[in-house]
């Protein structure tokens, strides 16, 4: 099991199964409890099972004590054992290790910091995990277009903690994210030294010399990888083997790049866990699964990609930077010990905004190169207490955001400059109190890098982020579908430039008239996105030979398509004969149809909507309220009747005349 990056230093965090989830009784369900158990497990893995694990605690009990053997290689001392079970048998002695112990209260103080989430239910009646479209139908919250393959469905579930805090905090339809343009050279992850120096030592473990060895079970195994201490650290001769063989060292070179200094510096050093040049790598390789620790092996992780594809290289640095920035800027850091218990932080940083990550989607959201001027984007901020409280919270907020800035300034993903805060505030100014109010502040933006991994996590939960240039070689269902999460008309405008670059203007018609066919909900949505397309695909269309599309797809029969093909000539004037009676009415039944499932005050902003000079949605409404159910549309009732509602506070008589229409279509199927 492994963890996320926290911190420049990682923390590894280790995951609890859920066995069985009740009701919560007065008093719980605020924080997790450990309320029993029994004996206490060495620090060490792989001693043979159980079988191994009794064998080694009653050769404690009777008091062996193993003897030690000094080893001599290359003028260096250390000492080592005869096999993993007296090294851990010699550490148990050392550290006066009591296999009765048990204390509860250290494992609730260890639990502490682990946020308990409710069973997943409804968020603005929206079950968790799901979305709302524009289509009006709920969708899962997915990186790509359905459900995960069998093969994901393991990383799906490792990555729904994560996940389900961002969706279930910012609620996917109250987010809207201007068009980017992300970098698409995956060269650009070799670009961040550590994360580099990470998946070279993965490939190192991998490479180190297998051996056999008998199990309890008495069957051989392949053990393989790279030896451990029972501290889980790479054994000395080994971590200096990897810093020169990995090429650790290049994380910083300018203070280990001399190799002959770099050769002395290390040799003095008797222990992996004072190699600071070894550490971050180390950390990161086992956070982003680069390293496996299996026992007393550190071996080539599952998630470890091929250094020469470029392609994987970029994934794996995107799905860590996500991580990351999931894990630090959602919830507030709670002080460590006895006061991150407390019952009163926990309600003050429930009730807190996810500030940092709403920080992070207005950096992503800036023009490239632009600073975020943090102190500005706090000021005034709403949602925070009054009074003492409002100060701890400010301190809480100010080491999140230093934290997580400066965990993404190592990714590569991130630049700051200035206000810095000083670490442990929020705890100073528990035991201190007084001062002046911390909220973060100084300037940040993303790198380009930075961007393409926060992207990957908002496109994982569901938030719309549009990029330009992403549909180019799309079908058109799946370029008017994405239409309407562009936040401006100009990135819609690129993105469709891009798209027809790629076709012809007749075949770009074929395509768009094509993917208007259908009744649903989903249909209509794509239909309303179809004129912004097809203006554009006319314009370019010298030949003519678009029109002529338009016009034979608006004499046939198709649902859909002949309605939206010739409701585009009308709108230049180019009218097809034979073209089927009604149409501008299904047409506005039609594109109703996606805004009345949003609710009723969407549907009357958007009939009260229009130019200062030009008609209105409503004008158009009320000049053909009488006729829209002759069109036939198969939702005609259920639009009539919203419309009804949605015009009843501003023309009483309208709303009349609507649900008179709204009955004659239902009496019409």
């Amino acid at each position: 099991m492994r963890g996320r990056l926290l911190s420049a230093r990682a923390t590894a965090l280790s995951r609890i199964a859920v066995e069985e989830v009740r009701p919560a009784q007065e008093g719980e369900g605020k924080r997790a409890v450990c309320t029993g158990g029994r004996r206490a497990m060495p620090a060490a893995e792989d001693l043979g099972g159980v079988w191994g694990l009794a064998e080694l605690l009653q050769r404690y009990e009777d008091g062996e004590r193993p003897r030690p053997v000094v080893v001599q290689d290359g003028g260096e001392d250390w000492v080592e054992y005869d096999g993993l079970r007296d090294e851990v048998l010699a550490g148990l002695y050392e550290e006066g290790f009591d296999p009765a112990a048990f204390d509860p209260a250290e494992v609730t103080r260890a639990l502490a910091g682990v946020r308990l989430r409710r069973v997943p239910g409804t968020r603005r009646g929206v079950p968790v995990g799901m979305y709302r479209c524009g289509c009006g139908e709920l969708h899962p919250l997915t990186g790509g277009a359905g459900q995960p393959a069998d093969a994901d469905r393991e990383d799906a579930v490792g990555r729904e903690d994560e996940e389900g805090a961002l969706s279930d905090l910012l609620g996917v339809a109250d987010v809207r994210l201007p068009a980017v343009r992300l970098p698409g050279e995956a060269e650009l992850a070799r670009a961040v030294p550590a994360f580099m120096a990470a998946v070279r030592l993965g490939h190192w473990c991998g490479g180190g010399q297998g051996a056999r060895t008998a199990s309890a079970e008495g069957r051989s195994r392949e053990t393989g990888g790279r030896e451990l201490t029972p501290k889980g650290l790479l054994r000395p001769k080994l971590a200096r083997q990897a810093v020169e063989e990995a090429e650790l060292w290049r994380i910083d070179p300018e203070e280990w790049g001399d190799a002959e200094v770099r050769a002395a510096r290390l040799a003095k050093i008797r222990s992996a866990g004072d190699m600071e040049v070894l550490d971050l790598p180390w950390e990161w390789a086992l956070n982003c699964g680069f390293v496996e620790v299996d026992g007393a092996r550190a071996r080539a992780g599952a998630d470890l990609p091929d250094e020469d594809d470029d392609a994987a290289l970029l994934t794996a640095w995107q799905g860590a930077v996500a991580g990351a920035a999931a894990e630090l800027s959602v919830a507030l850091p709670l002080p460590a010990g006895p006061l991150g218990g407390l019952p009163q932080l926990w309600a003050l940083a429930d009730e807190v905004p996810p500030l940092v990550f709403l920080m992070l989607l207005t950096a992503y959201g800036l023009p490239e190169g632009e600073w975020l001027d943090v102190a500005g984007f706090t000021d005034g901020l709403e949602g925070l207490p009054e009074g003492p409280a409002r100060m701890l919270v400010s301190a809480l907020l100010a080491e999140q955001y230093e934290e997580t800035a400066g965990v993404l300034e190592l990714f590569g993903a991130a630049e700051r400059e200035g206000g810095e805060t000083g670490e442990g505030s929020a705890l100073t100014l528990l035991l201190g109190g007084g001062g002046p109010d911390p909220l973060p502040a100084g300037r940040f933006r993303l790198t380009p890098l930075g961007r393409s991994g926060l992207h990957t996590l908002l496109v994982r939960v569901g938030i719309p982020a549009p990029v330009i240039g992403s549909l180019a070689e799309a079908d058109a269902r799946e370029l008017l579908a994405s239409l309407p999460s562009y936040a401006s008309e100009t990135d819609a405008a690129k993105e469709v430039a891009d798209w027809l670059a790629a076709r012809s203007a007749a075949d770009a018609a074929v395509q768009v008239v094509d993917a208007c066919v259908g009744t649903e909900p989903a249909d209509a949505l794509r239909r309303l996105e179809a004129p912004r397309v097809l203006a554009a695909v006319l314009e370019t269309d010298t030949a003519g030979r678009a029109q002529q599309v338009l016009h034979k797809a608006a004499v046939s029969t198709v649902t859909g398509c002949s309605h939206a093909a010739a409701s585009m000539l009308r709108r230049i004037g180019e009218p097809a004969e034979g073209e089927a009676a009604w149409g501008l009415e299904w047409m506005l039944v039609d594109g109703a149809l996606p805004i009345a499932r949003r609710g009723e005050q969407a549907l009357r902003e958007r009939l009260l909507t229009g130019p200062e000079d030009g008609p209105r949605p409503l004008g158009q409404v009320a000049e053909r309220a009488d006729d829209l159910w002759r069109a036939g549309h198969p939702h005609a009732g259920e639009v009539l009747g919203a419309l009804a509602d949605a015009v009843k506070p501003v023309d009483q008589a309208l709303a009349k005349r609507l649900r008179k229409a709204a009955f004659k279509a239902g009496s019409a199927k």
